[in-house]
């Protein structure tokens, strides 16, 4: 954890408001104990169109989240209507079930639990029967709204059969509560409450339709909660439509609910609250110990984008390549002058060494001659009025003459332009 004791400013860290740790601010805050941080990666990557990840690329994937910290991971085992179990998807839960991996698998099957009506066309104990033989140890029935108030109360009865039987296997259980935002609130809280007593250790909220706004997340965890007969963990799994998802995870944190995330916020659609943004903000800003090691996070996003295929978006908060990246005159300037890694950080409040990323300057059309002349300080040239003119006029026909993306000069390229300039080869 790197802000245990809430602080704004923290050496070679970050340096943030202090309003962030006011009392009028975290007056409200009700972050679970711990935190219970949910990790998607894994069933995300297999759901994203077009990922191109191996098997292998797979457990590369987990032994890298392993490293990374992650202690709960979420995998999917669905039938989609089908007779046997999507082929994928089963070869990815038993690759990862025998992996030997550190963290919690735990396995959502769409076959553990129907809507009450008609009856089950595959009996749950064959599923339970299935999911203890690849060598899990915990199963998420699912429960979806059922249509009628009989086809409700069969539910519950298989509900209970089905975890009595998965009970009898050795196997523990969570529960999902699917489209949570837009259930009618009396049948979410009845199902909720009757897994309690059935004995869920954990409740997954899901909003998959991102139907709750930030500020609506923290007032229906609240309420939810406050509908429980009994507490148990819960966690809430939100998606990116509105380009919300890290604030709705956050907001669900504040609340009690752990959040559900993903590397890369790598998803279908619109994409899933980034483990990278969740965890880095609530370390920094909210002083949370989310058990995640953030200097693995830059390795772990650059992981998941080679094994998926799936480009690294540049301008993405934390890992994105725009993220440390410096060119414009003052940050270039603070660069050359003080180093890349100065702190406090140069135009922003988190140094890039926390998430294991690194501060690159680059020289492109916004450029100056106070910049050439740093440039010389750092090369240990001092340049005459008219060489500084001549480097500043070289290294713009070398941006210039780029007519692609990105059309800026490396490092290696200023110094070897300075160079030949100063020497008189151009």
């Amino acid at each position: 954890m790197i802000n245990p004791d809430k602080e704004f400013r923290v050496e070679g860290s970050h340096w943030v408001s202090p309003v962030n740790f006011d009392a009028e601010v975290t007056g409200d805050f009700d972050f679970p104990k711990p935190l219970g941080l949910i990790d998607s990666t894994l069933r995300k990557i297999r759901y994203t169109a077009g990922a191109t990840t191996s098997v292998d690329g797979f457990l590369r994937v987990a032994a890298a989240l392993e490293q990374a910290g992650i202690k709960d991971e979420s995998l999917n085992l669905d039938w989609w209507g089908d007779p046997q179990p999507n082929r994928r998807e089963l070869e990815l839960v038993r690759e990862i079930l025998a992996g030997g991996f550190a963290f919690t698998t735990n396995v959502y099957a769409d076959r553990l639990l129907g809507q009450g009506e008609p009856e089950p066309e595959i009996d749950p104990r064959a599923v339970v029967d299935l999911l203890a033989g690849l060598g899990a140890t915990v199963i998420a029935p699912g429960i979806v709204q059922a249509p009628s108030a009989e086809a409700e109360a069969r539910q519950f009865e298989q509900l209970e059969n089905t975890l009595s039987y998965a009970t009898e296997c050795g196997l523990g259980y969570t529960i999902t509560l699917a489209q949570c935002g837009r259930r009618d609130w009396d049948a979410l809280l009845r199902a909720a409450n009757v897994a309690v007593e059935l004995g869920a250790r954990r409740l997954d909220l899901m909003d998959s339709t991102s139907s709750l706004s930030p500020e609506a997340m923290k007032v229906f965890v609240r309420r939810f909660k406050a509908g429980l007969k009994s507490q148990v963990p819960l966690t809430m799994h939100v998606h990116d439509d509105f380009g919300l998802g890290t604030a709705g995870a956050i907001a669900a944190a504040i609340a009690g609910a752990g959040p559900d995330v993903s590397v890369n916020g790598t998803s279908y659609r619109c994409g899933f609250p980034p483990l990278e943004e969740v965890a880095t903000s609530l370390e920094v800003l909210y002083g949370v110990d989310t058990g995640i090691e953030l200097d693995q996070l830059q390795g772990l996003s650059e992981l998941v984008a080679y094994e998926t295929g799936v480009p690294l978006p540049q301008l993405k908060p934390i890992s994105g390549t725009y993220a440390y990246l410096k060119h414009t005159p003052g940050d270039v300037l603070a660069c050359l002058r003080d180093g890349a890694n100065a702190f406090p950080p140069i135009s922003g409040c988190l140094h890039a060494s926390v998430t294991g990323a690194e501060v690159k300057w680059v020289w492109d059309s916004l450029n100056t001659r106070a910049m050439v002349r740093q440039l010389g300080v750092l090369l240990g040239t001092e340049l005459k009025p008219d060489q500084v003119d001549d480097v500043l006029e070289a290294l713009d026909r070398a941006v210039n003459a780029k007519s692609t993306y990105p059309r800026w000069l490396e490092r290696d390229e200023v110094e070897t332009i300075f160079a030949a300039v100063v020497s008189g080869q151009l």
